[in-house]
């Protein structure tokens, strides 16, 4: 995936981002759990659990993208629940995951087929999100542009790559590359690029649009991405 962003910024879009300098990515622990959902893709950094490490103090900070996410995003606390399906868990990474709840009468069985970006736009439509169609950047790379306020909106990318495997290593590498705050989602070759965002408000967007019953929810944190577990998994 490009690093290139689109981001939205208020009353128009944006073009790159500002220039920054994200955090390099620590080498990770070989004593570091992997999600038994996930699949390692070749010689990429270790895809690490989200339940086994909670973000640490902000050393550093992502690409700030200048992104207004809308102010009408939805309670989660509802929507999600601790590692053991308890009630009230703390919005930090490891210390809460998805509730079933929160997809409820969608279909969230694992799919292996080759996906195109319409997959996504027919999903969301689905959802009630009319009017929100992929515009192509280039070859591979589409746009999708969410509504937010003051008639800005919020840039998601969506790449399409030549499997699972491929789209895996794709977002965890921008997630990287982008640094902490940012977020995506993946389903089969498609992986799904999001500006930054705290924690709540990633999964609040996320949780709106159901793109965390849609895909695998994936958060950069200070050393690694870190997959936040949900109804929707793949191996």
């Amino acid at each position: 995936m490009s690093n290139e962003s689109n981001p939205s910024r208020k009353g128009a879009p944006a073009g790159a981002p500002a220039p920054g300098a994200p955090c390099p990515p620590s080498r990770p622990s070989p004593h570091r759990a992997r999600p038994a959902s996930s699949r390692r893709a070749p010689r990429r950094p270790a895809l690490a659990a989200a339940f086994t490490l909670a973000l640490g103090g902000a050393a550093c900070s992502g690409i700030d993208a200048g992104v207004e996410y809308p102010d009408d995003l939805p309670d989660i606390d509802r929507q999600v629940v601790t590692p053991e399906n308890g009630p009230d868990p703390s919005i930090t990474l490891g210390a809460f995951k998805i509730s079933p709840e929160a997809c409820k009468g969608i279909d969230t069985h694992t799919v292996t087929e080759k996906l195109s970006p319409e997959d996504l736009s027919r999903f969301l439509e689905a959802q009630g999100a009319s009017g929100i169609t992929p515009k192509l950047a280039r070859s591979n790379l589409y746009w999708f542009d969410f509504p937010a306020s003051d008639k800005s909106f919020v840039r998601l990318r969506l790449a399409v790559l030549d499997s699972s495997q491929h789209a895996t290593q794709d977002l965890h590498d921008a997630l990287l590359q982008h640094g902490p705050g940012w977020w995506g989602v993946r389903r089969s070759n498609l992986a799904v690029l999001a500006p930054k965002a705290s924690l709540r408000e990633a999964m609040a967007f996320a949780i709106k649009y159901k793109l965390v019953c849609w895909g695998v929810f994936t958060y950069a944190g200070n050393d690694d991405a870190y997959v936040v577990p949900g109804p929707y998994a793949e191996l």
